[in-house]
């Protein structure tokens, strides 16, 4: 199921609910001219899948999964002319493992390492 982002309500526990249930599917998010910038998936109310978002422009700005509301994997953030912005590693039980961050211009100004 696909629905709009003005059609979900996000409660306090940040779960996302659609016509009083938890929501299992996709929320589309519009920019006020009707271009998607975001498609976030969800299972019984919390982020579980792929998210992804764009600049109103169409231009790509981030990309991420989470797993039972928790942030997994790789996320990566960009720049509207496409360079990398930030890029995290999340573990399976949603710790950060390393971030690295880089200026407009593709200096890198922070890395990150988790010490396990």
């Amino acid at each position: 199921m696909r629905v709009e982002f003005d059609e979900v309500v996000t409660e306090d526990d940040l779960r996302v609910t659609y016509r009083g249930e938890p929501f299992t599917g996709e929320v589309v998010e519009r920019s006020p001219q009707g271009r998607v910038i975001a498609v976030t998936t969800y299972f019984k109310g919390m982020a579980d899948g792929s998210s992804t978002e764009w600049y109103p422009t169409g231009e790509r700005r981030a990309a991420g999964t989470a797993r039972h509301g928790l942030a997994v994997g790789v996320h990566e953030e960009w720049y509207r002319d496409g360079g990398p912005a930030v890029r995290c590693e999340f573990d399976d039980h949603g710790r950060l493992l390393s971030r690295c961050r880089w200026a407009r211009d593709g200096t890198p100004i922070e890395e990150y390492v988790a010490k396990i």
